[in-house]
Protein backbone atom coordinates (compact mmCIF):
# COMPACT_ATOMS: atom_id res chain seq x y z
CA UNK A 1 0.00 0.00 0.00
CA UNK A 2 1.40 3.42 -0.93
CA UNK A 3 2.34 6.02 1.67
CA UNK A 4 -0.33 8.40 0.36
CA UNK A 5 -3.04 5.76 0.69
CA UNK A 6 -1.92 4.82 4.23
CA UNK A 7 -1.95 8.48 5.27
CA UNK A 8 -5.41 8.90 3.77
CA UNK A 9 -6.72 5.84 5.65
CA UNK A 10 -5.11 7.02 8.89
CA UNK A 11 -6.61 10.50 8.57
CA UNK A 12 -10.12 9.01 8.62
CA UNK A 13 -9.55 7.47 12.03
CA UNK A 14 -7.96 10.17 14.22
CA UNK A 15 -6.47 13.61 14.43
CA UNK A 16 -3.11 13.88 12.73
CA UNK A 17 -0.10 16.13 13.34
CA UNK A 18 2.12 16.72 10.34
CA UNK A 19 5.67 17.99 10.05
CA UNK A 20 5.75 19.21 6.44
CA UNK A 21 8.41 18.28 3.91
CA UNK A 22 9.95 21.75 3.96
CA UNK A 23 9.86 22.08 7.78
CA UNK A 24 12.49 21.44 10.44
CA UNK A 25 11.33 21.03 14.03
CA UNK A 26 13.89 21.21 16.81
CA UNK A 27 12.73 19.97 20.21
CA UNK A 28 10.90 17.11 21.83
CA UNK A 29 7.34 16.32 20.82
CA UNK A 30 4.57 14.40 22.58
CA UNK A 31 1.40 13.30 20.81
CA UNK A 32 -1.62 11.11 21.50
CA UNK A 33 -3.08 10.14 18.12
CA UNK A 34 -0.98 10.31 14.93
CA UNK A 35 2.23 12.00 13.92
CA UNK A 36 3.57 12.07 10.35
CA UNK A 37 7.09 13.33 9.70
CA UNK A 38 7.66 14.45 6.12
CA UNK A 39 10.42 16.91 7.03
CA UNK A 40 13.17 16.92 9.66
CA UNK A 41 12.58 16.40 13.38
CA UNK A 42 15.52 16.88 15.74
CA UNK A 43 14.41 15.69 19.17
CA UNK A 44 12.67 12.85 20.91
CA UNK A 45 9.15 11.69 20.11
CA UNK A 46 6.81 10.22 22.74
CA UNK A 47 3.31 8.75 22.47
CA UNK A 48 2.11 6.50 25.26
CA UNK A 49 -1.60 6.37 24.49
CA UNK A 50 -2.77 3.00 23.15
CA UNK A 51 -3.45 3.23 19.44
CA UNK A 52 -1.13 6.19 18.82
CA UNK A 53 0.96 5.86 15.68
CA UNK A 54 3.90 7.58 14.06
CA UNK A 55 4.96 7.53 10.41
CA UNK A 56 8.29 8.70 9.01
CA UNK A 57 7.63 9.23 5.28
CA UNK A 58 10.23 8.47 2.58
CA UNK A 59 11.37 12.12 2.68
CA UNK A 60 11.18 12.31 6.49
CA UNK A 61 14.05 12.16 8.95
CA UNK A 62 14.11 11.89 12.73
CA UNK A 63 17.28 12.57 14.71
CA UNK A 64 16.38 11.41 18.21
CA UNK A 65 14.61 8.61 20.02
CA UNK A 66 11.08 7.47 19.18
CA UNK A 67 8.66 5.95 21.72
CA UNK A 68 5.24 5.05 20.30
CA UNK A 69 2.91 2.06 20.24
CA UNK A 70 2.92 1.80 16.44
CA UNK A 71 5.78 3.08 14.27
CA UNK A 72 6.05 2.95 10.47
CA UNK A 73 9.39 4.03 8.99
CA UNK A 74 9.84 4.76 5.28
CA UNK A 75 12.57 7.39 5.70
CA UNK A 76 15.59 7.81 7.97
CA UNK A 77 15.89 7.55 11.74
CA UNK A 78 19.07 8.28 13.69
CA UNK A 79 18.17 7.15 17.21
CA UNK A 80 16.63 4.36 19.24
CA UNK A 81 13.07 3.24 18.43
CA UNK A 82 10.80 1.80 21.14
CA UNK A 83 7.63 0.36 19.60
CA UNK A 84 5.25 -1.13 22.15
CA UNK A 85 2.82 -2.71 19.66
CA UNK A 86 3.97 -2.83 16.02
CA UNK A 87 7.10 -1.65 14.22
CA UNK A 88 7.18 -1.67 10.42
CA UNK A 89 10.30 -0.82 8.45
CA UNK A 90 9.56 -0.23 4.78
CA UNK A 91 11.69 -0.72 1.69
CA UNK A 92 14.28 2.05 1.49
CA UNK A 93 14.16 2.94 5.20
CA UNK A 94 17.51 3.63 6.86
CA UNK A 95 17.86 3.31 10.62
CA UNK A 96 20.97 4.03 12.67
CA UNK A 97 20.08 2.84 16.16
CA UNK A 98 18.60 0.05 18.20
CA UNK A 99 15.05 -1.20 17.66
CA UNK A 100 12.96 -2.34 20.65
CA UNK A 101 9.80 -4.00 19.39
CA UNK A 102 6.97 -6.34 20.27
CA UNK A 103 6.06 -7.16 16.65
CA UNK A 104 8.49 -6.36 13.82
CA UNK A 105 7.79 -6.26 10.10
CA UNK A 106 10.82 -5.48 7.92
CA UNK A 107 10.54 -5.22 4.15
CA UNK A 108 13.22 -6.20 1.67
CA UNK A 109 15.48 -3.21 1.00
CA UNK A 110 15.29 -1.77 4.52
CA UNK A 111 18.57 -1.10 6.32
CA UNK A 112 19.18 -1.22 10.07
CA UNK A 113 22.51 -0.56 11.74
CA UNK A 114 21.93 -1.41 15.38
CA UNK A 115 20.46 -4.10 17.56
CA UNK A 116 17.05 -5.73 17.19
CA UNK A 117 15.63 -6.24 20.68
CA UNK A 118 12.39 -8.15 21.10
CA UNK A 119 10.55 -6.89 24.17
CA UNK A 120 7.18 -7.24 25.76
CA UNK A 121 5.59 -3.78 26.24
CA UNK A 122 6.69 -3.34 29.88
CA UNK A 123 10.29 -4.25 29.04
CA UNK A 124 10.44 -1.84 26.08
CA UNK A 125 9.68 1.09 28.39
CA UNK A 126 12.30 0.03 30.93
CA UNK A 127 15.15 -0.96 28.59
CA UNK A 128 17.28 2.11 28.01
CA UNK A 129 20.88 0.90 27.95
CA UNK A 130 22.74 -2.04 26.36
CA UNK A 131 23.52 -3.46 29.82
CA UNK A 132 19.78 -3.70 30.57
CA UNK A 133 18.82 -5.34 27.26
CA UNK A 134 17.32 -8.82 27.52
CA UNK A 135 18.24 -12.08 25.84
CA UNK A 136 16.17 -11.18 22.75
CA UNK A 137 19.07 -9.19 21.27
CA UNK A 138 20.02 -9.88 17.69
CA UNK A 139 23.83 -9.96 17.69
CA UNK A 140 24.17 -8.19 14.34
CA UNK A 141 25.84 -4.80 14.04
CA UNK A 142 24.24 -4.29 10.66
CA UNK A 143 21.10 -5.99 9.45
CA UNK A 144 19.65 -5.64 5.96
CA UNK A 145 16.36 -7.30 5.12
CA UNK A 146 16.70 -9.91 2.41
CA UNK A 147 13.26 -11.52 2.36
Amino acid sequence: MSVAKRLHNMSKKKDMSLIAKDAELVGDITFSSQLVVNGLLRGSVTAEETGASMTVSPDGRVVGDIRAPTVLIHGRVDGTVYSLEHLEIADGAIIQGDLHYSVLQMHMGASVQGRLIHSVPDEAEKTTSPAQAGSGDAPADSVGASD
